[in-house]
This record gives C-alpha cells, sequence and structure tokens, in this order.
C-alpha cells in the first residue's frame, strides 16, 4: 500500500513544476531532467497525448540529451558546432568524446594522444556501442554554462543561452560549449539541470518571467 503513495507523492512534486508560460501560450515542465525513462519525462507526455502545448515535448528532450541529434539539429537550426565523427574505435585527440550508449551517459575530454584504445574501449562497452567525438580546435577550451529558460546570470553566455530556448525548447539545462581564444563559441551538448539544483537568481528569474510561485 506504502509504494502507490509514494509514486503519487512524486507525481505531484514533478506536476508543481509544470507552470504556464504566457509570452508562449504554453506550459514548460521545469523538472530540469527530462531523460527518457525518468517521470519527468512521462509528464510531458501525459500532456502532449491531452493535446496540451509543452515544453520540452518527447522529442525535443531527445534530440537535446542524444548528442549526435543535438549537434546535428544545431548545425541546421544554423548554431556553430564544430567538426564530430561517430566511431566506436578510432579517434584523435583533442576531442571531447560522448557515449551513444542508451544505458550508459559518460563524456571524455581527451587532449593528448597515448591512451586512445582504453578510452575508446572503455567508452563504447568494448566497442559494441558508438561514440561522439567532436574536434577541439587549438587552444580553445571546454567550458559550461546554465540556461534557464533562455537566459543566464553570466552576461557573455546570455545570447547563447536565448539560442538554447529558441532552438532546443529545453526550459533549464546545463550546456557544454567548446569556446576558442578569440572568444567563437561552438555548442557542445546538453545535460540535465534539476530543478532543485538551481540558485536564488535563477530561481528569482523564473519568478518574474512566468509570473509564478513555487
Amino acid at each position: 500500500m506504502k509504494r502507490p503513495t509514494a509514486i503519487n507523492n512524486i507525481k505531484r512534486d514533478v506536476s508543481r513544476l509544470i507552470v504556464p508560460y504566457e509570452a508562449e501560450k504554453c506550459l514548460v515542465n521545469l523538472a530540469g531532467n527530462y531523460d527518457y525513462l525518468e517521470l519527468p519525462y512521462y509528464i510531458s507526455q501525459d500532456f502532449e497525448n491531452g493535446g496540451q502545448r509543452i515544453h520540452p515535448t518527447c522529442e525535443e528532450a531527445l534530440d537535446a540529451y542524444v548528442t549526435p541529434l543535438f549537434l546535428e539539429k544545431a548545425k541546421l537550426s544554423g548554431l556553430p558546432v564544430s567538426t564530430y565523427y561517430i566511431t566506436n574505435n578510432y579517434f584523435e585527440p583533442p576531442v571531447v568524446i560522448d557515449s551513444v550508449n542508451p544505458f550508459m551517459i559518460r563524456s571524455r575530454v581527451v587532449l593528448k594522444p597515448g591512451r586512445e584504445q582504453s578510452v575508446a574501449q572503455s567508452l563504447t562497452r568494448n566497442y559494441k556501442y558508438s561514440i561522439c567525438c567532436q574536434e577541439i580546435p587549438e587552444g580553445a577550451r571546454v567550458r559550461y554554462f546554465r540556461a534557464v529558460m533562455g537566459w543566464c546570470n553570466i552576461p557573455r553566455y546570455k545570447a547563447f543561452a536565448l539560442e538554447i530556448w529558441r532552438v532546443f525548447k529545453m526550459p533549464l539545462a546545463r550546456v557544454r560549449i567548446i569556446e576558442k581564444s578569440d572568444g567563437t563559441i561552438f555548442y557542445s551538448d546538453l545535460s540535465q539541470l534539476p530543478f532543485e539544483k538551481l540558485n536564488k537568481k535563477e530561481i528569482s528569474y523564473l519568478r518574474d518571467l512566468l509570473k509564478w510561485e513555487e
């Protein structure tokens, strides 16, 4: 008897994060973790099936969290991405690598040669699954910022956070970029930014934008 009660409590906790966004006449799911098989994914699915407009949709979540799909969607939308390729064995540093494996989400930054075989073997599960490799230009660095409904509290990344919302419709996301020494930025990956990890400034921004009190 306790288990259904616990599940219902979790559903209520997630549902309280479904908030109207009047500016775009839609609902937004502020859970921040939209992985396939996670409850927030299915909460969005329930609203979709009910004919209500919500972001992210299940399709948007998959496009954002599967790195090759993210990169292709970004490129087709005119966002800059570094050269990338799919392999299950050979790669050439410097690269940032993401597993393409439904049972394992892992990434590695490999800057120097010497461990290609061991890294490839680990991330591909003995060459069974593919990996996505993004080239890191000379002098560039891998960096991260947080996007909250198209906004970032780091001024130089605000415009890039807005593009994440425009193209991917992900309300909350941790954004990985490859940044060259001249300031050029390549979009690299999106990952989870759970609501409970937001800071006071980010919560305040959401309340002002959505006219919402948690």
